[in-house]
């Protein structure tokens, strides 16, 4: 299901920005981008998303600022010196054989290792960084449940035109099973073959069992009114809904197969295309 949360909160040691994307999939799949010191929190945060959140693909990003004149950042940074000036060393050397460029000093504070942090400082930041990020997926959480209420509604629409289709398809059944009768009498009476009348009914009987698509017919019927059960389900329901989309299809291929009248077969075929639209629409609940 498609939502987006972006949260972003001013402490007293800098300015923090979470973002949560999620995007239609059918299994959930976790990306987390986070700064390399913050690397310990990947575990928390994935733990937090896989109790919340069943599919989708998850794409989380953290943002942190330093606040440079906050005075607790004297003891909470440690740099180290030694790569510092390894670093400039190096990129001086690299300078004097491209004979262009700058030495950046934001470029070497980034650099992975350069800037620490002291453990106990960092305690207190991780645990204000994972309550603002536990807000962000509630946020998230809500947006995609507003979304699943306007696809439910989507799908209900289609059920309702995939119930229409079928009541119809019922009323050609009688009609479609005398016609056949009708003509295989016709055609027995053209060749003039005489042939035993309980023997005939017998055939008849075969004949119409093969093309009678009444228990076709009542299966979707049933598959019909179960969408609509679990629908009004509260929870997961997603995969629920595939099952039952695949019994929907495979009745109405069935249904197609059997067909030998024109109104059925063009009925049959607007009820696969309402599944399959209904379909497009399940794979995005979770």
């Amino acid at each position: 299901m498609t939502a987006f949360s972006r949260h972003e909160v001013k402490y007293t040691w800098g300015n923090v920005i979470w973002e949560i994307c999620s995007l239609n999939q059918r299994y959930l799949d976790i990306h987390i981008d986070l700064p390399k010191y913050l690397y310990d929190l990947s575990w928390m945060v994935r733990k937090q998303i896989k109790d919340s959140l069943i599919r989708g693909k998850i794409e989380c990003f953290l943002r942190v600022k330093m606040n440079n004149n906050c005075d607790n950042n004297t003891n909470m940074l440690i740099i180290n010196k030694q790569l510092v000036y390894n670093l400039i060393s190096h990129a001086k050397w690299v300078k004097t054989l491209i004979n262009e460029g700058d030495i950046n000093p934001i470029d070497v504070l980034s650099w992975p290792g350069v800037i620490t942090y002291e453990q106990n400082n960092m305690n207190n930041i991780s645990t204000e960084l994972l309550t603002c990020f536990k807000e962000t997926l509630y946020n998230l959480v809500q947006d995609r449940e507003r979304e699943g209420i306007f696809l439910k509604n989507k799908i209900i629409e289609r059920l309702r035109l995939m119930y229409k289709e079928v009541n119809e398809i019922r009323q050609y059944i009688p009609n479609v099973l005398e016609w056949k009768r009708k003509k295989l009498l016709e055609q027995m009476k053209d060749v003039c073959v005489y042939v035993n009348p309980i023997r005939l009914e017998q055939e008849l009987l075969i004949v119409a069992q093969k093309i009678d698509i009444s228990e076709e017919v009542d299966r979707l019927t049933g598959h019909i009114k179960e969408m609509h059960r679990v629908l009004d389900q509260k929870g997961s329901i997603g995969r629920r809904l595939d099952f039952i989309i695949q019994e929907l299809y495979r009745e109405a291929n069935t249904l197609t197969s059997k067909s030998i009248n024109s109104h059925i077969t063009q009925s049959a075929i607007s009820l696969k295309i309402f599944i399959e639209q209904v379909r497009e629409q399940a794979q995005n609940i979770e």
